[in-house]
């Protein structure tokens, strides 16, 4: 008879409490919209009890809650069921793009309504809305679960810890050599299973939280999570509204720690506040992004990068440059890895023209290029801007890479 470790009977323990645990809260979830529809069932009329075709609409939690602008009322239409249950395959080494569902899922919201609408239908709509966001996040939340479950066989590929989420890469050391190991071991995975892994891992830790707060608020969740940003919604669950306006913010971000980057030395020229500009791309990839750069700068540039990249909120903290050693460079340091490992895998991938539109806007974002394509509103023309500069970026790092690697070559001559 075959032996059965402890260790084995612990995973699968801990797997299914998992998967127990997204069952009871979609459940609840779903109990709650009842009684919360049922409270208000007085104020509906039995006409709007007809089921009509949803269709697919971008939405803005803003612009269209409190909307009364519609051709006719007979246009509207309630939230779809929520869709059929779907897994999610582990991509192959060869692939470049991410599962799709990595990113958030389509949602439908009600039409607006008529001028003459009443309150009554006012109310409705508000419930109908309300009940589409909540598909929509548990839609999102199911997908995170999904995707961490296709990622385990790729954890253990990598030696990070099962149920632990943890994001590659995980090693990190201040020298010329500091990113050689970890390159080594994700070269095992291709970029579409890297990023599986690395997003996963960052959806999982934000689903506890946010989980709780729909489980609570239920219909008003799209309320509330603005107070908290994308600090505890996991990506899969971020509406198109909550990811413009972090784009905006992101891009303010930047400005002014690029700001007063410039303003601290008077070498350094205004030109690299302009976005897509040839000598902000410079900095951001020759300087910001590599390695030995990070391990000698000062503790006020280190801050200054790292709200660039994103991985601060302010670039002027408070006690930030006494925490920089400790927290920031470290942080940094490891960001800086794992854009290295990323550029290396879009080479090996096929580059950044076998790409779809989704990815390469997140990759520029990643590397600071938040407001490239800013103010354009043609999206086949923000889309050519991403790419090039995204192909600007790689030409940059491969450029430095190789340059260091001469150098190196040179000094091992000479000594």
């Amino acid at each position: 008879m075959p032996k059965v470790s402890v260790t084995d009977n612990m995973r699968n323990h801990q797997l299914w409490v998992s998967s127990s645990l997204v069952n009871s809260t979609m459940a609840s979830i779903t109990r709650g919209q009842r009684a919360l529809h049922a409270h208000f069932q007085p104020w509906t009329h039995s006409r709007f009890h007809s089921h009509l075709r949803p269709q697919l609409l971008p939405i803005s939690a803003q612009s269209q809650l409190f909307s009364t602008s519609a051709p006719s009322q007979q246009s509207r239409q309630p939230s779809p069921s929520p869709p059929p249950a779907t897994t999610v395959s582990v991509p192959s080494k060869s692939e470049i793009n991410a599962p799709i569902s990595t990113h958030p899922a389509p949602i439908a919201t009600p039409s607006p309504l008529p001028t003459s609408a009443g309150t009554a239908d006012k109310l409705k709509r508000y419930i109908e809305f309300g009940r589409a966001y909540v598909t929509f996040y548990k839609t999102g939340l199911k997908n995170v679960y999904r995707n961490y479950r296709a990622s385990l066989p790729l954890r253990r590929k990598l030696g990070l810890p099962a149920y632990i989420p943890l994001s590659p890469p995980r090693t990190s050391t201040h020298n010329n050599n500091r990113s050689a190991p970890s390159i080594t071991q994700e070269s095992k995975l291709g970029r579409a299973q890297f990023q599986l892994v690395r997003r996963s891992a960052r959806d999982v830790r934000r689903m506890i939280p946010f989980t709780l707060i729909l489980i609570v608020c239920g219909e008003f969740t799209p309320l509330i999570v603005p107070i908290f940003g994308s600090a505890i919604t996991p990506a899969t669950c971020r509406v198109p509204s909550q990811v413009e306006k972090e784009r905006v913010a992101a891009t303010a971000r930047k400005l002014a720690a690029l700001d007063v980057f410039v303003a601290g030395d008077k070498d350094r020229s205004v030109h690299l506040l302009k976005a897509g500009g040839a000598e902000q791309l410079a900095l951001l990839a020759g300087r910001f992004a590599d390695p030995v750069w990070v391990a000698d700068a000062g503790s006020a540039d280190v801050l200054r990068a790292s709200a660039v990249f994103g991985l601060v909120k302010r670039h002027d903290k408070t006690a930030g440059e006494s925490l920089a050693g400790l927290i920031y460079r470290p942080r940094l340091a490891r960001y800086v890895e794992y854009l290295a490992i990323d550029d290396g895998m879009i080479r090996m991938g096929g580059g950044v023209k076998a790409m779809n539109a989704i990815e390469v806007r997140i990759a520029v974002e990643e590397r600071g290029g938040v407001d490239v394509s800013y103010g354009t509103q043609d999206q086949k023309r923000t889309e050519e801007l991403e790419r090039r500069w995204l192909e600007q970026w790689l030409a940059v790092r491969g450029n430095s890479s190789k340059s260091k690697k001469q150098k190196k070559k040179k000094r091992e001559r000479n000594s």
